[in-house]
């Protein structure tokens, strides 16, 4: 088991959105969807390091009134508009606190909880890997721009199980050996998908990202069912 050293966990949550408008604060189930990801944060219990990192001050009020032991990272706001990158914003974060280790918790996977975090840490620290990333699989008929990805459209349909595993990457959780990203952003100008990655499988549910107004809708009525 290696030592990760100096931990970071970081929630980029910027203040602009087009699809579904301040989705980070919007009432979802009666809290502000980035409620979920920091409370899930604190209680995995993995570093004290704990930030927010944004360019709301909407977002920085809500989080010192309701989480004094979680820190601000202020964003700059070139790295919060539409065409930053996320290698540009973990990057700066790296450069700026220099951990060891960064660990990325994403806001629009709100159904994402301590145990999951917990067990990805546990599994970068297992594995060799610079860079550890959340991901869900499926063995069912796949295609990409109307073409066969994971069968043979010419041949009879074999059971499902039968078929390559697709793995889709949803970045709820993801973790970064920070030595190996700066060394990548200086060589290759992009570093968040890794040399040597671990991919990590959650629960499809957990993954769930809310990227338009239904992805809202679907993850809220989830959160009300299991009241």
């Amino acid at each position: 088991m290696r030592d990760l050293g100096v931990i970071v966990l970081h929630i980029p949550a910027r203040e602009g959105s087009k699809r579904v408008p301040r989705k980070n604060m919007r009432l979802m189930n009666n809290k502000p969807m980035i409620y979920y990801t920091i409370s899930a944060a604190i209680t995995a219990n993995i570093t004290n390091e704990i930030y927010v990192n944004t360019d709301s001050q909407e977002i920085e009020d809500y989080v010192s009134e309701n989480f004094p032991n979680v820190k601000i990272y202020k964003r700059e706001k070139n790295l919060a508009d539409d065409n930053s990158s996320s290698d540009e914003f973990n990057y700066d974060i790296i450069q700026k606190l220099s951990p060891d280790t960064l660990i990325m918790i994403n806001p629009v996977c709100p159904l994402i909880d301590s145990k999951d975090i917990e067990n990805a840490v546990e599994f970068f620290k297992n594995n060799e890997g610079d860079t550890l990333i959340s991901a869900s699989s499926t063995q069912m008929q796949t295609f990409c721009n109307d073409e066969p990805v994971n069968i043979n459209v010419n041949e009879q349909l074999a059971p499902s199980q039968d078929n390559k595993k697709i793995v889709i990457l949803n970045w709820a959780v993801t973790i970064w050996d920070s030595k190996s990203f700066i060394d990548r952003m200086k060589t290759k100008n992009y570093a968040v998908l890794g040399d040597n990655r671990l991919l990590f499988e959650i629960e499809p549910l957990k993954g769930l990202k809310v990227s338009e107004e239904k992805d809202f809708i679907l993850i809220e009525n989830i959160l009300k069912s299991r009241i």
